[in-house]
Parts: structure tokens; C-alpha cells; sequence
């Protein structure tokens, strides 16, 4: 073999595995946004799925506030008596309590972050709870047994 030709396939293979990588590092996934649309009260809301212990824990903390089409949904493995806090919040919120068919089953009205440590436990099992503006619940005049449905 002459030397160009060992230059010529150290080449050609130096190409193809820069292809390779270049291939598989532009197929990694961007980061999941982890988001999908409820519908409550006849409006979507844009929510935030919180579905792991990490995420439940985090919630809203640390946000300067939402939109008025915006919410986080907490999601439970399934129904109990799940609390909330308003530590780290600067804004306050309508806590909505779901039980597992999408059903209101509590609410907690302008839940203020100066009432932290107080925790709001609702006063029937839930697997699903809906945080979103305050005054939601009764702008939108919702009502225990009132449903949400998942669009997305």
C-alpha cells in the first residue's frame, strides 16, 4: 500500500466517523418541555406537568407568576390526601384537588405564599391537583364535581 493511499483512507474514515458523531449528536432529543393543554371552566389552560417526587416538591417555587392561561398539574400515582405549601412563592394561586375521574373535590382560594409553613390538605382523596391564577375557580364560576379534560 502506498503512502497516499493510508492517507487517503485514514481520511475517508476520520470523515465518516465525524459524520457518525455529528449524526447521533443532532438525533439526542431537546430538552421535554413536559407540557400539555387542559380544558377547566370552557378555557385551555397551557400546563406544566409535575409528575415526579422532584418536580411535585419544586411546583411554582421560585416563579414570579403565571398567565392566565397557564397552571402546573401535579400528578399523583394515585388518589390520598396530597398537601400543598406556598414556600418560595411570590404570587398567590387557586389549589384545585381532582379526584381520579378529573372531578373537583376541594379548592383552596387565593392561597397567599405569606401563609407558609400552613398546609393546605384537601378534604378528599385526590390523585390530580391543578395550581393556576388566583380567582380562577370563581371567574371561571367551577364548582365541586366540575371536570377538567386533557386536549393534548
Amino acid at each position: 500500500m502506498t503512502s497516499t493511499y493510508k492517507i487517503f483512507l485514514g481520511l475517508l474514515y476520520t470523515s465518516i466517523a465525524v459524520v457518525v458523531v455529528a449524526t447521533a449528536v443532532l438525533a439526542v432529543p431537546t430538552k421535554k418541555t413536559n407540557q400539555t393543554k387542559v380544558l377547566l371552566g370552557g378555557e385551555e389552560i397551557i400546563v406544566t406537568i409535575a409528575d415526579t417526587p422532584a418536580l411535585r416538591q419544586k411546583g411554582l417555587s421560585g416563579r414570579k407568576g403565571l398567565d392566565s392561561n397557564e397552571g402546573m398539574l401535579f400528578v399523583f400515582p394515585k388518589p390520598d390526601f396530597y398537601g400543598f405549601w406556598m414556600k418560595d412563592m411570590h404570587f398567590p394561586i387557586d389549589i384545585i384537588w381532582f379526584d381520579e375521574n378529573y372531578g373537583i373535590v376541594d379548592v383552596w382560594e387565593r392561597a397567599n405564599p405569606e401563609s407558609y409553613p400552613q398546609i393546605y390538605i384537601p378534604q378528599s382523596e385526590s390523585q390530580f391537583v391543578l395550581e393556576v391564577q388566583a380567582n380562577y375557580f370563581s371567574n371561571h364560576n367551577l364548582k365541586i364535581g366540575s371536570t377538567f379534560k386533557i386536549l393534548q
